[in-house]
């Protein structure tokens, strides 16, 4: 389970929103494992006096380890950024709308696969809005331009989002930071199975067996 987020406005009020945010994505995650039901979960909780109408725009995913199988839910964040077979592409996935706004609002799941040694890499808008002197933002196509020249260093995640971050620093050196920016990145590892069967055991459709499965397990466990 993974989220990012990112709220509107700023100060306390914007503040105690994610704080709840926060919260609630916890709670549910414990309780749930499909991200849109999860997503639905957060935003009726952030609606409930919610009288300034701060929103928050957030990416819900969870990831099985031993397949790849990613299922996710955006609520008007960021599209995030997958290398699969070692190309950078951007996620088309629907946008659905921030959580906070309309509590009836019906979130959408989405779902893909992950090829081993992929990588997911996700932002707020503090990335691709962040401004130089010039008043020129870093944008897209470098974040796109960062990440290639990550994958070709062969770079981890950690490494990744270390690289991004010095080269937001030099394109801004000078001005002032005009956001907050969060990056998460997920390289996924595919792990083999080292666990390998080599007996056998037959049971008769009885309940009476279970004593004779308990020993079967403890004796190779």
């Amino acid at each position: 389970f993974f989220c990012i987020g990112d709220v509107s406005g700023k100060g306390v009020p914007s503040a105690i929103v994610m704080a709840v945010v926060h919260s609630m994505f916890r709670m549910a995650s414990a309780h749930e494992n499909n991200p849109a039901r999860m997503m639905q979960t957060v935003n009726e909780a952030s609606c409930e006096r919610n009288e300034s109408n701060i929103f928050v725009t957030m990416f819900i995913g969870v990831l099985d380890l031993p397949t790849g199988h990613l299922r996710y839910c955006n609520a008007g964040h960021d599209k995030p950024v997958i290398m699969q077979d070692g190309k950078w592409t951007i996620e088309d996935c629907k946008a659905n709308i921030p959580v906070g706004l309309f509590k009836d609002f019906k979130y959408v799941m989405e779902e893909t696969v992950l090829d081993n040694h992929a990588m997911l890499f996700l932002y707020t808008d503090g990335l691709t809005e962040a401004m130089n002197l010039e008043r020129k933002q870093f944008g897209q196509h470098r974040v796109m331009d960062t990440l290639e020249s990550g994958k070709g260093k062969n770079y981890g995640s950690q490494e990744m989002v270390e690289l991004m971050k010095q080269e937001v620093k030099k394109f801004c050196i000078g001005a002032e930071q005009s956001d907050d920016l969060t990056m998460l990145a997920i390289r996924y590892e595919k792990k083999q199975n080292e666990m390998i069967l080599e007996e056998s055991l037959v049971l008769q459709n009885d309940v009476r067996q279970v004593k004779t499965l308990n020993a079967f397990v403890r004796q190779r466990s």
